[in-house]
């Protein structure tokens, strides 16, 4: 069958085929991810959450290596201050790679007054609300977050009512990616045809063979279904401003001891893990990943084994 492709918009911008965003979940969304989604047609990102400027430069490298097409950046600007934000952003400028950077959630006003000029931005929200400021600042595009997502929550909108209120939310002609369980062509084919420019996906992209997901994280997504699924507050130590989409573990059940449960190595450090930490068991993880945060969506539904990206762009968009 033929693949569903990008608009010519969406094509101009991200130089994507078909009209899919990899999230750029921190930890999970690494070079090898975002370029292997390049390679197949989609649009990749890097998560890079807290990532130092050096780190920055390095992951944009290696990406580059992976792959000649344009890939993007996440910045969570909850986790950062207005200062280190736009310290990160200022790194950017120079950099012949020229990522599209993607806010989850809107920074602060006074960063986006100071955006560095000659890069595309976009801003991932959950209201419509957040969606006319991002536009009112000058972003590119939107993504709008509804509440199958997995991960943080940012706003408290389903997708059967982003479908229904379309008209509203796109009005202008605005270029919006729907975000929040899509996992199967004939459900992206709805975001298109209510007027979406694509969707942006990230469980499904999380439980695939190019992801740095640690395998026993993306073996639970692959055995879990929506109804095992939950959101909640629980995994709040490092960033304690939203609720979660996780899949119900032990940590989620009980009030245990938020003691060191395992360790990640990253960038030749060594990182306690405390139980009901932000942080998302990764292949450099060590200690008690099923107790960990196992952000999944309930995209989880069409997820029954670990694929290759490319296995997984073609169910979406075939």
């Amino acid at each position: 069958m033929a693949s569903v492709l990008s608009g010519p918009a969406v094509q101009a911008l991200f130089g994507a085929r078909l009209p899919v965003l990899q999230a750029g979940m921190g930890g999970v969304a690494q070079p090898e991810l975002a370029a292997a989604v390049c390679e197949a047609g989609g649009f990749g990102m890097i998560g890079l959450y807290r990532h130092e400027e050096g780190e920055i430069c390095e992951l944009l490298a290696r990406t580059a290596a992976l792959t000649p097409a344009r890939f993007g950046v996440n910045f969570v600007p909850f986790v950062l201050d207005a200062e280190q934000l736009l310290g990160r952003l200022a790194c950017l400028a120079d950099r012949p790679e020229r990522p599209v950077v993607t806010f989850f959630g809107l920074p602060e006003a006074r960063v986006l007054r100071s955006l560095p000029a000659g890069m595309d931005y976009g801003a991932q929200v959950g209201s419509r609300e957040d969606l006319d400021a991002a536009f009112d600042a000058g972003l590119r595009f939107g993504v709008l977050q509804t509440v199958e997502a997995g991960g943080h929550h940012l706003g408290a909108l389903t997708r059967a009512r982003a479908l229904d209120q379309a008209d509203q939310l796109l009005a202008g002609g605005r270029m919006v990616f729907l975000s929040g369980g899509i996992s199967n062509a004939a459900e992206l084919r709805l975001a298109l045809d209510a007027g979406y420019a694509g969707a942006l996906c990230g469980t499904v992209f999380a439980a695939t063979e190019e992801s740095a997901a640690h395998a026993r994280y993306k073996q639970a997504i692959v055995d879990a279904r929506p109804d095992d699924t939950m959101v909640t507050d629980r995994f709040s130590i490092g960033w304690h401003t939203h609720r979660h989409r996780v899949i119900r573990n032990r940590s989620c059940d009980g009030d245990l001891s938020a003691g060191v449960i395992g360790f990640a190595h990253y960038f030749g450090k060594r990182y306690p893990i405390l139980r009901y930490s932000v942080a998302v068991p990764t292949a450099q993880t060590e200690g008690q990943i099923e107790d960990m945060a196992l952000y999944c969506g309930t995209s989880c539904k069409d997820t029954h084994a670990v694929r290759t990206v490319r296995q997984v762009l073609a169910d979406l968009t075939s």
